[in-house]
């Protein structure tokens, strides 16, 4: 099937929704409060049919982040979250930055949901929380930048966007946003998780002056937002931004100027023309339909003579190494809520060192522009954002965690079949270590093994002698330990 054939079938596939099911379980009698979404996402990650939406919902939760660490009993919040993402995954932008903003997740973890007007009597003042993050971390960052998402410079000094001023103006915005109810401070029995909505009693009235723009007094709240997106959205920052994010979180840690210009300049056209002619978007602004497509097709992804481009590639963040190797040996007898060690993967000592949802900050699992010290990627200047996640205990734990899933062929919950590998196809192989190898480094490293990694891998198997009496079980552990050794390596953090 064409690249593009494929893009095609994925975009149009119906998007996963989160909330209905949770609630629909709840409504059955169910306890959906501990966490219920997790799992639900992981499954999602691993049987979804549309694969490239969940991806896109997982890359846009580290982009526009809340964390679910605080939210126990919180769940339908989280999974109307979820929804607005996996709707508006090939959408337009400015939709889903409202969609966001009306969100009672979003609000709630960073603060201004029933974020009152300010009060001089009282010297209350609004929550500046989300002003400055929809800026400085969702939207446009703190520098100008050029459509290549290179930084302007003005007599060689960058240019910031926004001061504190900024700030303050902006959070007179977010004011008077709670949930559906008969008034601020109650809330209809669904209120909690559909669209928040807006009391102007408790909005500001005063003007509200931010990034070169005023909202005029009394203007209200419902229309002081709209007004205040309009403004972010069409500063140019934010294609550039944004399409450098996405391309980190896809397909490149590391994206070059000229990767980051094309993908943003079909941000701003809204639209994307593939090499054989099909065109992926509406053509308005902010589309991520062309945006995905300009990231997933661009040329120099599909050159043969850019394979050894330094900038090409991504590392894989730890939630992906996992749900590629369930994917990757079709795992069976999937129920992510019967997983213990699932429940929270953000133990670097002892799991993954990262959970969906589960960031410790606004601020994601790792910056967007970290360069890793005393490293080859950091003595090129290449940022590197997944390798702030790695240390020697995140590498155990990484290892520690993949063997109990790995090796355990009853599946690691400890209670009946469960997350188990479907290892049969390598099994036929196992006589032959060479071909063995050839297999993993097809399925799990696409071709990129050095000769000394699988030298090394063909030697370890071929100490596994394969006994007359034993040759099942036998074939089994050489299997075992090709496939840990592989998502152990270099070659496998690697995603090209």
């Amino acid at each position: 099937m064409d690249e593009e054939v494929w893009l095609e079938a994925e975009i149009a596939k119906p998007a996963t929704q989160y909330l209905a099911p949770l609630l629909a379980r709840q409504n059955s009698g169910e306890n959906i409060d501990a966490y219920k979404h997790q799992p639900m996402f992981w499954d999602n990650m691993i049987l979804a049919d549309d694969q490239l939406r969940t991806r896109m919902v997982f890359a846009l939760s580290q982009l526009f982040v809340i964390s679910d660490a605080d939210m126990y009993g919180q769940t339908p919040q989280v999974g109307y979250f979820m929804d607005v993402l996996s709707r508006n995954a090939f959408g337009n932008f400015r939709d889903l930055l409202e969609d966001v903003t009306y969100s009672s997740a979003m609000a709630r973890y960073l603060t201004y949901w029933r974020n009152e007007k300010g009060d001089p009597d009282t010297g209350r003042m609004p929550d500046e929380n989300y002003a400055r993050e929809v800026m400085q971390l969702f939207t446009i960052g703190v520098n100008e930048l050029n459509p290549d998402g290179t930084p302007k410079l003005v007599n060689g000094k960058e240019v910031e966007i926004f001061d504190n001023s900024d700030v303050e103006g902006l959070a007179k915005v977010f004011t008077g946003l709670s949930w559906k109810g008969s008034s601020f401070y109650s809330a209809d029995p669904d209120g909690m998780y559909k669209r928040l909505v807006m009391f102007d009693t408790l909005h500001s009235k005063e003007p509200k002056s931010f990034l070169g723009t005023t909202i005029p007094a009394n203007t209200g709240g419902d229309e002081s937002i709209k007004r205040a997106l309009d403004t972010i959205f069409a500063h140019p920052n934010v294609g550039p931004f944004v399409s450098r994010q996405l391309i980190q979180r896809l397909t490149a840690s590391s994206p070059s100027p000229e990767y980051v210009g094309r993908v943003s300049a079909a941000f701003d056209a809204g639209t994307y023309v593939a090499k054989n002619g099909t065109v992926f978007g509406t053509g308005e602004r902010g589309d991520l339909e062309a945006t995905v497509a300009a990231i997933l097709l661009d040329a120099s992804l599909h050159d043969a003579n850019a394979a050894t481009d330094v900038q090409r590639g991504k590392i894989r963040e730890p939630v992906l190494k996992f749900v590629h190797w369930a994917r990757a040996f079709e795992i069976t007898d999937v129920d992510s809520s019967r997983e213990e060690l699932l429940n929270d993967t953000s133990n670097p000592a002892t799991r993954l060192a990262q959970q969906p949802f589960r960031s410790p900050s606004v601020f994601n699992f790792y910056r967007p522009g970290f360069i890793s010290p005393g490293s080859e990627t950091g003595a090129q200047g290449l940022t590197a954002p997944e390798f702030q996640l790695v240390n020697e205990g995140s590498v155990i734990g990484y290892m520690n965690m993949m063997t109990k899933y790995i090796l355990d062929v009853s599946g690691a919950s400890g209670s009946g079949p469960n997350f188990v590998p479907d290892y049969r196809d390598e099994i036929t192989l196992a006589n032959d270590p060479t071909a063995l190898v050839d297999r993993l480094d097809l399925l799990l490293t696409g071709d990129t093994m050095t000769d000394a990694l699988r030298a090394d891998i063909i030697a370890a198997v071929g100490t596994i002698p394969i006994g007359s009496g034993t040759a099942d079980m036998d074939r089994l552990r050489r299997v075992q330990l090709a496939v840990f050794m592989t998502i152990s390596s270099p070659a496998y953090a690697i995603q090209r």
